[in-house]
């Protein structure tokens, strides 16, 4: 970066922060690009859900600035300040979120802020774990004749919104699915609606759960986290196949 009015480069130049998703968790669905950026980092500023011993093999600097329902580690305007000063120290920052850093994930925020300090940041997508949940239960987000469109929704807040989408999403979810069933019947939905309810996509120890609409709005019982739920008829295809594959294999 050159100073137009000496012609010379300043004296202490800025770094760059590189937002990074890692993915739903598994290592190998981290993108190449992702790799290299994490390979190249001084440091490393990186949230929960990621595989610290991953992060082992890599030189950089390694912060934990992650932030758990009533447990933040870090305010995300003290994680503001955090990349600010690492950049003014000309460091070569990763910004590393589980998922996608645009989608529920304080990326946009970050974007703004720094650009606003003249920090240069890059964004280099991750498999959004709404996304990939699909894949790995093979539960169809869309499917002709039963499901045209799919809406994330959040359950992390106050005032959850329900779009008229034939299948919803639900990030953040676990404690308010209760909440979350009893407003979609409210709203016109039909209470034996089927749910999956998707622990540790993409772990080993990934679980899934199935319920309906009508059964999860009568309990407040909580699941374990971190969690994404579907709802949605797509499910009773999946459930119909495999019934499907199981009477054709006793049938052989």
């Amino acid at each position: 970066m050159w100073d137009n009015r000496s012609n010379r480069i300043p004296e202490i130049l800025m770094g760059k922060v590189t937002l990074v998703g890692f993915g739903p968790g598994d290592p190998d669905l981290l993108t190449i690009a992702g790799e290299r950026a994490i390979a190249n980092a001084d440091i490393i500023f990186h949230d929960d859900l990621v595989d610290i011993d991953f992060l082992d093999n890599y030189k950089a600097e390694k912060v934990y600035v992650g932030k758990r329902s009533h447990c933040h580690s870090f305010e995300q305007e003290a994680i503001h300040d955090l990349m600010l000063e690492a950049a003014r120290m000309g460091k070569n920052i990763v910004r590393l979120k589980g998922g996608d850093s645009m989608v529920f994930a304080h990326g946009g925020e970050e974007i703004e802020f720094l650009k606003s300090k003249g920090v240069p940041v890059s964004v280099i997508p991750g498999i959004c774990t709404g996304i990939a949940v699909a894949a790995l239960t093979q539960i169809p987000l869309t499917l002709r004749g039963i499901a045209k469109s799919v809406a994330f929704i959040t359950g992390h807040t106050s005032d959850v919104q329900l779009p008229n989408a034939d299948t919803l999403v639900c990030f953040m979810a676990g404690s308010t699915i209760h909440k979350i069933a009893a407003k979609a019947i409210a709203e016109g939905r039909d209470p034996n609606t089927p749910v999956a309810l998707v622990y540790n996509v993409s772990l080993p120890d990934q679980q899934e759960f199935l319920s309906t609409l009508k059964i999860l709005s009568r309990t407040e019982d909580k699941f374990p986290t971190p969690v994404i739920i579907i709802i949605g008829d797509v499910i009773s295809y999946r459930q119909n196949l495999i019934q499907q594959t199981q009477e054709m294999l006793l049938s052989l």
